[in-house]
Protein backbone atom coordinates (compact mmCIF):
# COMPACT_ATOMS: atom_id res chain seq x y z
CA UNK A 1 0.00 0.00 0.00
CA UNK A 2 2.88 2.42 0.38
CA UNK A 3 3.36 2.26 -3.67
CA UNK A 4 0.04 3.30 -3.75
CA UNK A 5 0.16 6.41 -1.28
CA UNK A 6 3.48 7.22 -3.07
CA UNK A 7 2.08 6.76 -6.47
CA UNK A 8 -1.11 8.87 -5.80
CA UNK A 9 0.90 11.23 -3.56
CA UNK A 10 3.35 12.58 -6.31
CA UNK A 11 0.64 12.69 -9.08
CA UNK A 12 -1.96 15.15 -6.75
CA UNK A 13 1.30 17.07 -5.14
CA UNK A 14 2.51 17.85 -8.97
CA UNK A 15 -1.43 18.38 -10.27
CA UNK A 16 -2.01 20.92 -7.35
CA UNK A 17 1.41 22.62 -8.29
CA UNK A 18 0.01 23.21 -12.11
CA UNK A 19 1.82 20.01 -13.90
CA UNK A 20 -0.11 18.73 -16.99
CA UNK A 21 -1.95 15.39 -16.17
CA UNK A 22 0.65 13.68 -18.82
CA UNK A 23 3.44 14.94 -17.05
CA UNK A 24 1.98 14.21 -13.39
CA UNK A 25 1.12 11.08 -14.19
CA UNK A 26 4.41 9.47 -16.06
CA UNK A 27 6.80 11.13 -13.06
CA UNK A 28 4.15 9.06 -10.48
CA UNK A 29 4.82 6.10 -12.38
CA UNK A 30 8.79 6.59 -13.09
CA UNK A 31 8.78 7.79 -9.29
CA UNK A 32 7.02 4.13 -8.43
CA UNK A 33 9.90 2.19 -10.71
CA UNK A 34 12.82 3.80 -9.14
CA UNK A 35 11.48 2.72 -5.56
CA UNK A 36 11.78 -0.71 -6.84
CA UNK A 37 14.79 -0.62 -9.25
CA UNK A 38 12.83 -1.39 -12.23
CA UNK A 39 13.27 2.38 -13.59
CA UNK A 40 14.70 2.60 -17.42
CA UNK A 41 13.93 4.34 -20.96
CA UNK A 42 12.98 1.12 -22.89
CA UNK A 43 10.67 -0.17 -19.91
CA UNK A 44 9.04 3.45 -20.29
CA UNK A 45 8.56 3.36 -23.70
CA UNK A 46 7.45 -0.31 -24.09
CA UNK A 47 4.47 -0.19 -21.89
CA UNK A 48 3.62 3.31 -23.48
CA UNK A 49 3.54 2.28 -26.73
CA UNK A 50 1.35 -1.16 -25.04
CA UNK A 51 -1.15 0.88 -24.27
CA UNK A 52 -2.09 2.85 -27.81
CA UNK A 53 -1.28 -0.43 -29.66
CA UNK A 54 -5.18 -1.74 -29.98
CA UNK A 55 -7.73 -1.88 -32.21
CA UNK A 56 -11.12 -0.55 -30.52
CA UNK A 57 -8.90 2.53 -29.97
CA UNK A 58 -9.05 3.36 -33.27
CA UNK A 59 -13.03 4.30 -32.79
CA UNK A 60 -11.80 7.32 -30.86
CA UNK A 61 -9.71 9.35 -34.28
CA UNK A 62 -12.68 8.75 -36.12
CA UNK A 63 -15.45 9.22 -33.80
CA UNK A 64 -13.24 12.86 -32.80
CA UNK A 65 -13.46 13.78 -36.96
CA UNK A 66 -16.86 12.62 -37.17
CA UNK A 67 -18.18 14.97 -34.54
CA UNK A 68 -16.04 17.62 -35.65
CA UNK A 69 -17.34 17.26 -39.28
CA UNK A 70 -21.21 17.38 -38.24
CA UNK A 71 -20.38 20.41 -35.79
CA UNK A 72 -19.27 22.61 -38.77
CA UNK A 73 -21.62 20.76 -41.33
CA UNK A 74 -24.63 23.21 -40.13
CA UNK A 75 -25.81 20.04 -37.90
CA UNK A 76 -26.33 22.03 -35.00
CA UNK A 77 -28.13 24.50 -36.26
CA UNK A 78 -30.52 22.50 -37.82
CA UNK A 79 -31.25 20.29 -34.64
CA UNK A 80 -32.28 23.15 -32.64
CA UNK A 81 -34.45 24.45 -35.00
CA UNK A 82 -35.91 20.48 -34.97
CA UNK A 83 -35.92 20.62 -31.66
CA UNK A 84 -37.64 23.86 -31.05
CA UNK A 85 -40.73 22.78 -32.78
CA UNK A 86 -40.76 19.53 -30.92
CA UNK A 87 -40.61 20.97 -27.73
CA UNK A 88 -40.54 24.78 -27.79
CA UNK A 89 -44.59 25.23 -27.07
CA UNK A 90 -43.93 23.19 -23.56
CA UNK A 91 -43.55 26.10 -20.75
CA UNK A 92 -39.70 27.13 -20.83
CA UNK A 93 -39.50 26.14 -24.39
CA UNK A 94 -36.27 27.40 -25.13
CA UNK A 95 -34.64 25.03 -22.46
CA UNK A 96 -36.30 22.20 -23.29
CA UNK A 97 -35.24 22.86 -26.76
CA UNK A 98 -31.33 23.19 -25.38
CA UNK A 99 -31.83 19.85 -23.97
CA UNK A 100 -33.50 17.89 -26.61
CA UNK A 101 -30.76 19.59 -29.07
CA UNK A 102 -28.05 18.27 -26.49
CA UNK A 103 -30.24 14.83 -26.41
CA UNK A 104 -29.53 14.65 -30.39
CA UNK A 105 -26.08 15.40 -30.98
CA UNK A 106 -24.63 13.41 -27.95
CA UNK A 107 -26.35 10.58 -30.68
CA UNK A 108 -23.61 12.27 -32.89
CA UNK A 109 -20.23 13.85 -31.15
CA UNK A 110 -19.55 11.70 -28.14
CA UNK A 111 -18.03 14.20 -25.67
CA UNK A 112 -19.34 16.73 -23.23
CA UNK A 113 -17.19 19.71 -24.52
CA UNK A 114 -18.17 19.13 -28.30
CA UNK A 115 -22.19 18.97 -27.42
CA UNK A 116 -21.60 22.24 -25.05
CA UNK A 117 -19.68 24.22 -27.69
CA UNK A 118 -21.87 23.66 -30.79
CA UNK A 119 -25.50 23.28 -28.89
CA UNK A 120 -24.33 26.04 -26.66
CA UNK A 121 -23.17 28.67 -29.50
CA UNK A 122 -26.60 28.64 -30.93
CA UNK A 123 -28.76 28.55 -28.08
CA UNK A 124 -27.10 31.02 -25.23
CA UNK A 125 -27.56 33.86 -27.40
CA UNK A 126 -31.01 32.95 -28.78
CA UNK A 127 -32.31 32.31 -24.79
CA UNK A 128 -30.61 35.98 -23.58
CA UNK A 129 -32.25 37.75 -26.55
CA UNK A 130 -35.76 36.42 -25.88
CA UNK A 131 -35.54 37.36 -21.82
CA UNK A 132 -34.07 34.03 -20.53
CA UNK A 133 -31.50 35.01 -17.51
CA UNK A 134 -27.74 34.28 -18.71
CA UNK A 135 -26.64 32.37 -15.72
CA UNK A 136 -29.46 29.85 -16.29
CA UNK A 137 -29.29 29.80 -19.97
CA UNK A 138 -25.30 28.72 -19.48
CA UNK A 139 -26.15 26.27 -16.69
CA UNK A 140 -28.96 24.63 -19.11
CA UNK A 141 -26.41 23.97 -21.80
CA UNK A 142 -23.78 22.91 -19.60
CA UNK A 143 -25.61 20.92 -17.67
CA UNK A 144 -27.00 19.38 -20.85
CA UNK A 145 -23.78 18.47 -22.61
CA UNK A 146 -23.36 15.57 -19.54
CA UNK A 147 -25.38 13.44 -21.48
CA UNK A 148 -23.29 13.59 -24.53
CA UNK A 149 -20.70 11.13 -23.03
CA UNK A 150 -23.57 9.00 -21.73
CA UNK A 151 -25.31 8.14 -24.60
CA UNK A 152 -23.90 6.24 -27.52
CA UNK A 153 -21.58 6.81 -29.04
CA UNK A 154 -19.60 7.71 -25.71
CA UNK A 155 -15.54 8.43 -26.20
CA UNK A 156 -15.25 8.56 -22.44
CA UNK A 157 -16.84 4.58 -22.51
CA UNK A 158 -14.24 3.94 -25.39
CA UNK A 159 -11.64 4.33 -23.13
CA UNK A 160 -13.19 2.41 -20.09
CA UNK A 161 -13.27 -0.44 -22.83
CA UNK A 162 -9.89 -0.22 -23.46
CA UNK A 163 -8.81 -0.31 -20.09
CA UNK A 164 -11.15 -2.87 -18.98
CA UNK A 165 -11.68 -5.16 -21.83
CA UNK A 166 -15.03 -5.24 -21.47
CA UNK A 167 -17.89 -4.75 -24.95
CA UNK A 168 -17.47 -1.53 -26.26
CA UNK A 169 -21.38 -2.14 -27.81
CA UNK A 170 -22.63 -3.21 -24.32
CA UNK A 171 -21.44 -0.05 -23.09
CA UNK A 172 -22.81 1.86 -25.31
CA UNK A 173 -25.92 0.10 -24.95
CA UNK A 174 -25.83 0.48 -21.17
CA UNK A 175 -25.72 4.01 -21.50
CA UNK A 176 -29.30 4.62 -23.74
CA UNK A 177 -31.41 4.39 -20.77
CA UNK A 178 -29.08 6.71 -17.97
CA UNK A 179 -28.80 9.57 -20.91
CA UNK A 180 -32.91 9.59 -21.42
CA UNK A 181 -33.03 9.26 -17.89
CA UNK A 182 -31.12 12.73 -17.51
CA UNK A 183 -32.42 14.16 -20.28
CA UNK A 184 -36.26 13.94 -18.54
CA UNK A 185 -34.86 14.80 -15.17
CA UNK A 186 -33.34 17.83 -16.71
CA UNK A 187 -36.52 18.69 -18.43
CA UNK A 188 -38.77 18.08 -15.44
CA UNK A 189 -36.71 20.47 -13.42
CA UNK A 190 -36.81 23.14 -16.32
CA UNK A 191 -40.73 22.89 -16.44
CA UNK A 192 -40.95 23.12 -12.92
CA UNK A 193 -39.08 26.18 -12.86
CA UNK A 194 -40.80 27.88 -15.70
CA UNK A 195 -44.24 27.42 -14.12
CA UNK A 196 -43.04 28.78 -10.95
CA UNK A 197 -41.60 32.01 -13.17
CA UNK A 198 -44.21 32.12 -15.17
CA UNK A 199 -41.90 31.86 -18.69
CA UNK A 200 -45.57 30.70 -20.17
CA UNK A 201 -44.73 33.40 -22.83
CA UNK A 202 -42.06 32.15 -23.77
CA UNK A 203 -43.53 29.13 -25.45
CA UNK A 204 -43.07 28.49 -29.34
CA UNK A 205 -46.89 27.69 -30.89
CA UNK A 206 -46.83 24.29 -32.35
CA UNK A 207 -47.33 23.48 -35.79
CA UNK A 208 -47.31 20.01 -37.53
CA UNK A 209 -46.17 21.77 -40.74
CA UNK A 210 -43.38 23.13 -38.91
CA UNK A 211 -42.37 20.19 -37.52
CA UNK A 212 -42.67 18.41 -40.28
CA UNK A 213 -40.26 20.54 -42.44
CA UNK A 214 -37.37 21.12 -39.60
CA UNK A 215 -37.68 17.17 -39.17
CA UNK A 216 -37.04 17.18 -43.42
CA UNK A 217 -33.86 19.47 -42.63
CA UNK A 218 -32.58 17.77 -39.94
CA UNK A 219 -33.73 14.05 -41.19
CA UNK A 220 -29.25 13.72 -42.32
CA UNK A 221 -28.09 14.19 -38.59
CA UNK A 222 -31.00 12.79 -37.31
CA UNK A 223 -30.60 9.37 -39.12
CA UNK A 224 -26.31 8.92 -37.65
CA UNK A 225 -27.74 7.97 -34.01
CA UNK A 226 -30.03 5.50 -36.19
CA UNK A 227 -26.82 4.24 -37.99
CA UNK A 228 -24.70 3.96 -34.90
CA UNK A 229 -26.66 2.07 -32.91
CA UNK A 230 -28.37 0.44 -35.26
CA UNK A 231 -25.40 -1.16 -36.28
CA UNK A 232 -23.77 -2.33 -33.55
CA UNK A 233 -26.95 -3.91 -32.21
CA UNK A 234 -27.46 -5.56 -35.46
CA UNK A 235 -24.35 -6.92 -35.81
CA UNK A 236 -23.44 -5.46 -39.12
CA UNK A 237 -20.25 -3.90 -37.63
CA UNK A 238 -18.42 -3.24 -34.27
CA UNK A 239 -18.23 -0.13 -31.84
CA UNK A 240 -14.91 0.89 -33.72
CA UNK A 241 -16.08 -0.09 -37.69
CA UNK A 242 -19.27 2.00 -36.44
CA UNK A 243 -16.61 5.55 -35.84
CA UNK A 244 -15.67 4.78 -39.51
CA UNK A 245 -19.46 4.72 -40.64
CA UNK A 246 -20.12 7.75 -38.96
CA UNK A 247 -16.85 9.45 -40.14
CA UNK A 248 -17.92 8.56 -43.98
CA UNK A 249 -21.49 9.55 -43.54
CA UNK A 250 -20.72 12.71 -41.50
CA UNK A 251 -18.63 13.75 -44.59
CA UNK A 252 -20.82 12.79 -47.48
CA UNK A 253 -23.75 14.74 -45.74
CA UNK A 254 -21.97 17.61 -45.10
CA UNK A 255 -20.84 17.67 -48.39
CA UNK A 256 -23.07 16.49 -50.52
CA UNK A 257 -26.45 16.82 -48.60
CA UNK A 258 -26.37 19.95 -46.37
CA UNK A 259 -23.39 21.87 -48.86
CA UNK A 260 -22.36 23.40 -45.55
CA UNK A 261 -18.69 21.32 -45.91
CA UNK A 262 -16.11 22.39 -48.26
CA UNK A 263 -13.13 20.54 -49.49
CA UNK A 264 -10.84 23.22 -48.24
CA UNK A 265 -12.22 22.86 -44.89
CA UNK A 266 -11.24 19.27 -44.34
CA UNK A 267 -7.53 19.81 -43.43
CA UNK A 268 -8.49 22.39 -40.83
CA UNK A 269 -11.35 20.10 -39.62
CA UNK A 270 -9.15 16.94 -39.18
CA UNK A 271 -6.45 18.53 -38.19
CA UNK A 272 -8.39 19.52 -34.93
CA UNK A 273 -9.43 16.06 -34.69
CA UNK A 274 -6.03 14.65 -34.82
CA UNK A 275 -5.17 16.90 -32.01
CA UNK A 276 -7.32 16.38 -30.10
CA UNK A 277 -7.02 12.89 -30.64
CA UNK A 278 -3.70 13.26 -30.25
CA UNK A 279 -3.95 14.72 -26.47
CA UNK A 280 -6.22 11.58 -24.98
CA UNK A 281 -3.92 8.62 -26.71
CA UNK A 282 -1.02 10.26 -25.34
CA UNK A 283 -2.80 10.07 -21.69
CA UNK A 284 -3.89 6.52 -22.62
CA UNK A 285 -0.40 5.55 -23.15
CA UNK A 286 1.05 6.79 -20.22
CA UNK A 287 -1.87 5.31 -18.17
CA UNK A 288 -0.93 2.57 -19.29
CA UNK A 289 2.73 2.91 -17.67
CA UNK A 290 0.72 3.33 -14.68
CA UNK A 291 -1.43 0.15 -15.05
CA UNK A 292 1.56 -1.92 -15.20
CA UNK A 293 2.83 -0.14 -12.23
CA UNK A 294 -0.37 -1.00 -10.03
CA UNK A 295 0.18 -4.65 -11.61
CA UNK A 296 3.57 -5.21 -10.53
CA UNK A 297 3.05 -4.19 -7.32
CA UNK A 298 -0.34 -5.94 -6.83
CA UNK A 299 -1.95 -2.92 -5.56
CA UNK A 300 -5.14 -3.91 -7.18
CA UNK A 301 -5.65 -7.56 -5.07
CA UNK A 302 -4.25 -5.31 -1.88
CA UNK A 303 -6.74 -2.75 -1.90
CA UNK A 304 -9.35 -5.54 -3.26
CA UNK A 305 -8.27 -7.86 0.05
CA UNK A 306 -8.65 -3.98 1.82
CA UNK A 307 -11.77 -3.44 0.77
CA UNK A 308 -12.98 -6.85 1.38
CA UNK A 309 -11.87 -6.96 4.84
CA UNK A 310 -13.52 -3.32 5.62
CA UNK A 311 -16.71 -3.30 4.04
CA UNK A 312 -19.00 -6.41 3.24
CA UNK A 313 -22.26 -4.76 1.58
CA UNK A 314 -22.17 -3.86 -2.22
CA UNK A 315 -24.39 -0.56 -1.88
CA UNK A 316 -21.27 1.04 0.91
CA UNK A 317 -18.78 -0.10 -1.61
CA UNK A 318 -20.57 1.62 -4.88
CA UNK A 319 -21.47 4.83 -2.26
CA UNK A 320 -17.79 4.94 -1.01
CA UNK A 321 -16.65 4.86 -4.70
CA UNK A 322 -19.46 6.88 -6.33
CA UNK A 323 -17.78 9.78 -3.48
CA UNK A 324 -14.17 9.02 -4.13
CA UNK A 325 -14.83 9.52 -8.02
CA UNK A 326 -17.28 13.00 -7.47
CA UNK A 327 -14.28 13.92 -5.89
CA UNK A 328 -11.96 13.60 -8.21
CA UNK A 329 -14.33 14.73 -11.17
CA UNK A 330 -13.84 18.03 -9.82
CA UNK A 331 -10.41 18.01 -10.35
CA UNK A 332 -9.48 15.79 -13.51
CA UNK A 333 -11.23 15.75 -16.27
CA UNK A 334 -13.23 12.30 -17.43
CA UNK A 335 -11.14 10.51 -19.48
CA UNK A 336 -8.67 10.68 -18.25
CA UNK A 337 -10.07 9.73 -14.63
CA UNK A 338 -11.17 6.63 -16.47
CA UNK A 339 -7.79 5.98 -16.99
CA UNK A 340 -6.42 6.65 -13.91
CA UNK A 341 -9.22 4.36 -11.53
CA UNK A 342 -10.02 1.97 -13.87
CA UNK A 343 -7.41 -0.74 -13.11
CA UNK A 344 -7.38 0.18 -9.45
CA UNK A 345 -11.11 0.16 -8.82
CA UNK A 346 -12.40 -2.97 -11.72
CA UNK A 347 -10.78 -5.72 -9.46
CA UNK A 348 -12.50 -4.19 -6.12
CA UNK A 349 -15.69 -4.37 -7.58
CA UNK A 350 -15.68 -7.44 -9.72
CA UNK A 351 -14.25 -9.27 -6.36
CA UNK A 352 -17.77 -7.88 -5.13
CA UNK A 353 -19.78 -9.57 -8.04
CA UNK A 354 -20.50 -6.42 -9.78
CA UNK A 355 -21.24 -6.33 -13.55
CA UNK A 356 -18.58 -4.58 -15.07
CA UNK A 357 -20.67 -3.05 -17.72
CA UNK A 358 -22.90 -1.70 -15.17
CA UNK A 359 -19.63 -0.32 -13.53
CA UNK A 360 -18.39 1.38 -16.64
CA UNK A 361 -21.74 2.81 -17.23
CA UNK A 362 -21.98 4.11 -13.17
CA UNK A 363 -18.69 5.33 -13.63
CA UNK A 364 -19.01 7.15 -16.96
CA UNK A 365 -22.37 8.79 -15.81
CA UNK A 366 -20.30 9.69 -12.57
CA UNK A 367 -17.53 11.69 -13.98
CA UNK A 368 -18.98 13.54 -16.76
CA UNK A 369 -20.88 15.31 -13.94
CA UNK A 370 -17.50 16.40 -13.02
CA UNK A 371 -17.55 18.40 -16.25
CA UNK A 372 -20.21 20.69 -14.34
CA UNK A 373 -18.07 21.00 -11.33
CA UNK A 374 -15.69 23.18 -10.54
CA UNK A 375 -13.17 24.25 -10.11
CA UNK A 376 -11.90 22.05 -13.62
CA UNK A 377 -15.72 21.65 -14.86
CA UNK A 378 -14.66 21.96 -19.04
CA UNK A 379 -18.35 22.58 -19.98
CA UNK A 380 -18.92 25.51 -16.90
CA UNK A 381 -15.91 27.26 -18.19
CA UNK A 382 -17.36 27.04 -22.19
CA UNK A 383 -20.82 27.56 -21.08
CA UNK A 384 -20.08 30.84 -18.93
CA UNK A 385 -17.67 32.16 -22.13
CA UNK A 386 -20.34 31.97 -24.46
CA UNK A 387 -23.10 33.64 -22.29
CA UNK A 388 -20.32 36.26 -21.13
CA UNK A 389 -21.02 35.57 -17.34
CA UNK A 390 -18.72 34.73 -14.65
CA UNK A 391 -18.06 31.27 -13.50
CA UNK A 392 -19.84 32.46 -9.97
CA UNK A 393 -22.27 33.11 -11.32
CA UNK A 394 -23.00 30.01 -13.24
CA UNK A 395 -21.91 28.05 -10.42
CA UNK A 396 -24.78 29.27 -8.73
CA UNK A 397 -27.13 28.72 -11.23
CA UNK A 398 -25.50 24.76 -12.10
CA UNK A 399 -26.59 23.52 -8.73
CA UNK A 400 -30.34 22.59 -9.30
CA UNK A 401 -29.30 20.74 -12.24
CA UNK A 402 -26.63 19.35 -10.66
CA UNK A 403 -29.05 17.31 -8.44
CA UNK A 404 -31.35 16.34 -10.61
CA UNK A 405 -27.64 14.68 -12.22
CA UNK A 406 -26.91 13.33 -8.69
CA UNK A 407 -30.68 11.52 -8.60
CA UNK A 408 -29.97 9.68 -11.60
CA UNK A 409 -26.97 8.38 -10.29
CA UNK A 410 -27.68 7.54 -7.08
CA UNK A 411 -31.38 5.11 -8.91
CA UNK A 412 -28.39 3.56 -11.64
CA UNK A 413 -26.42 2.49 -8.35
CA UNK A 414 -29.32 1.29 -6.33
CA UNK A 415 -31.29 -0.53 -9.58
CA UNK A 416 -27.84 -1.85 -12.11
CA UNK A 417 -30.98 -3.09 -13.90
CA UNK A 418 -31.61 0.10 -15.14
CA UNK A 419 -27.99 0.20 -17.43
CA UNK A 420 -28.03 -3.63 -17.99
CA UNK A 421 -31.24 -4.22 -19.42
CA UNK A 422 -30.81 -3.59 -22.39
CA UNK A 423 -27.26 -5.19 -23.45
CA UNK A 424 -28.86 -8.15 -21.87
CA UNK A 425 -31.29 -8.03 -24.68
CA UNK A 426 -28.38 -8.26 -27.33
CA UNK A 427 -25.34 -9.53 -25.22
CA UNK A 428 -24.47 -12.78 -23.25
CA UNK A 429 -23.93 -11.41 -19.44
Amino acid sequence: MSSLVLLFGVFFVLLLLGTPIIFSLGAAAMVVLASIDLLSPQLVMQRVYAGLDSFPMLAIPFFMAAGALMEHGGISRRLVNFSSYLVGWISGGLGHVAVIASTIFAGISGSAVADTTAIGSTMIPMMKRRGYDASFSAAVVAASGVIGPIIPPSIPLVLYGVVSGVSIGALFMGGIIPGLMMTIGLMVLIYTKAKRSNWDIEAEPFTYAGLWKSFIAAAGALVMPIIIVGGILGGVFTATEAAVVATVYALLVGLFWYRELSFSQLPELFYSAGLNTAVVMVIVGVANLVGYVLTIEQLPLLLSEWFSAHITNVLILLLVINILLLIAGCFLDGGSAIIVFTPVLLPVVTSFGIDPVFFGVMMTVNLMIGTVTPPVGLSLYIASGIADISITQICKAIFPFLLVQLVVLTLITLFPEIVLFIPKQFYNF
